[in-house]
């Protein structure tokens, strides 16, 4: 394990000014995105799709990193380098999804946990040789009755830290995913519990494993009302407990935070985010945080790619969103901006149906 190395890249990941994009989504959810577009699914298209998307102009100023899926990992771009060559070329971090898809927790009605332990040592050792400089690792918790049970929570963390120690010794820099679901009628204070709960394990097992954290990244959902709820969400709320959950149950040693957007609409995710960076200053966090999105980035891009089978087109709808995303990730952004965009904009649907 270089100890150097992986603070360093941990760093880079979350510097100032950028995030992460997640382009990991599997060939089967991108088959059902490509679907809800009328976009023909095939290895060249989705190819295709996620060169528009790395080699926007503004990426290489709003990205620190790219979390790619295995296909996409060893494919080439039309001018020829590889995926991950090309990013690194552009200063953009390449990186990969280990985890292999949820499964049932057997025992435990409604509670899942990530399959893919069993290969991984193989499978970090030829992907850090391949060139990848950092991995993400998905796990899920529900909150509901009776749910999550600390079995849950204790299997998923044993696996999240088994998982980042192995891909640590192979010099790449983990990122550990305990995602509490917004899926159900809980309400943000619910929520803010079991986020609690999940962070004093998940921290209690990475330590018993070795796991060296200043090397490390946790992903995490904001702390939100269930999606089926009758709360409404504000941004001021969201980011008092997110970054309360944050600071008392989250270790200073940590290499950083990055924020997942799923269940909110492409402005919501902005917009929380960026009222989080403000509270994030004023409460002196020890570790930086910042986004690492996947459809409130991609879909407006992905809409308009499928309307317009336009490269350049698609990529200035994906360029002003990166600008948004990278104001938000130093707390700058100017929110008035946001009032005229139709794709996951605030009041033009649910903010569940994205």
């Amino acid at each position: 394990m270089d100890i150097s190395l992986l603070e360093a890249t941990a760093k880079a990941l979350v510097r100032q000014s950028h995030g992460l994009l997640a382009a990991d989504d599997s060939s089967k959810s991108s088959a059902k995105r490509f679907a809800a577009v009328n976009l023909e699914d095939s290895e060249t298209s989705r190819r295709d799709y996620r060169e528009m998307l790395m080699t926007a102009p503004e990426a290489s100023n709003a990205l620190a990193g790219v979390i790619l899926f295995e296909e996409t990992f060893y494919q080439t771009l039309s001018t020829g380098p590889t995926f991950p060559s090309y990013l690194a070329s552009q200063g953009i971090i390449p990186g990969i999804k280990l985890d292999q898809g949820l499964q049932d927790l057997p025992g435990f009605p409604g509670e899942k946990v990530t399959a893919g332990l069993d290969t991984l040592p193989e499978r970090a050792a030829q992907f850090s040789k391949d060139g990848a400089k950092f991995v993400k690792w998905r796990n899920v918790i529900s909150i509901g009755e009776g749910i999550p049970t600390d079995e849950c929570i204790g299997a998923n963390t044993y696996i999240l830290a088994r998982y980042a120690r192995i891909c640590q010794d192979n010099n790449m820099v983990p990122i550990v995913e305990p995602e509490v679901l917004m899926d159900g009628n809980h309400t943000s204070e619910q929520c803010e519990a079991v986020t609690a709960r999940v962070y004093d394990i998940l921290f209690q097992t990475l330590r018993a494993f070795r796991v060296h954290l200043p090397g490390c990244i946790m992903k995490t959902a904001m702390v939100l009302p269930g999606k089926e709820s009758e709360q409404a969400m504000d941004p001021n709320d969201v980011a008092e407990r997110t970054v309360r959950v944050l600071k008392n149950h989250v270790p200073a040693e940590l290499g950083g935070v990055v924020f997942l957007s799923g269940g909110q609409t492409t402005n919501q995710a902005l917009v929380n985010l960026n009222h989080i960076e403000q509270k994030a200053l004023q409460e002196n966090l020890p570790f930086n945080v910042t986004f690492s999105y996947l459809r409130s980035l991609q879909d407006p891009a992905l809409h308009t790619w499928a309307e317009t089978h336009h490269k350049e087109a698609a990529q200035a709808v994906l360029d002003g969103l990166l600008e948004k995303a990278s104001a938000a990730r130093d707390g700058h952004l100017d929110e008035t901006t946001l009032e005229h965009e139709i794709i996951g904009g605030q009041g033009s649907k649910s903010a569940w149906e994205y």
